[in-house]
């Protein structure tokens, strides 16, 4: 195992109850962070030395997708492990983007695919899934909150 921690970043955009997601080519090569070919991901990657988190999140969404994000918030942090790897992979929600969407390393990701968010794909990179399963949670958890507190009032 490393003798160090990385640092990741992850990009859930929002789009019209739509979240972005790109698929994982089937013989990508390790590029050293979490190796899960032939699934799907947000946008993101590690996070590069000096800057922000948020300079991290905007860099990485352009890089791969040509998209630039705003309205940018840090959702939460999480330890992604696999053998040898350990990352804090710090989620962030961009809830509006602007461009045109297109395949930017085509060595990493084949395609980016719009998703409504009740009809996602089974093969999930497994740090996108915990970011998105959490962020769902919590938006029907605040949804619940917020019809019983009408039926209250």
């Amino acid at each position: 195992m490393d003798a160090y921690i990385r640092v990741g970043i992850g990009v859930l955009i929002l789009q019209n109850g739509r979240l972005l997601l790109g698929h994982r080519v089937c013989n990508a090569a390790d590029t050293g962070g979490i190796y899960e070919p032939d699934s799907w991901c947000l946008p993101g990657g590690k996070q590069e030395y000096g800057e922000t988190i948020l300079e991290g999140a905007v860099r990485e969404t352009k890089e791969e997708t040509n998209l630039d994000i705003n309205d940018l918030q840090v959702y939460s942090a999480v330890d992604d492990l696999q053998p040898g790897k350990h990352y804090v992979t710090i989620q962030v929600i961009a809830r509006a983007c602007s461009g045109t969407l297109c395949v930017m390393e085509p060595e990493k990701q084949d395609v980016w695919k719009w998703f409504p968010v009740d009809q996602l794909p089974k093969n999930i990179y497994t740090p996108s899934k915990k970011f998105i399963d959490a962020y769902l949670r919590t938006q029907k958890q605040d949804y619940l909150q917020e019809v019983r507190r009408k039926e209250t009032l």
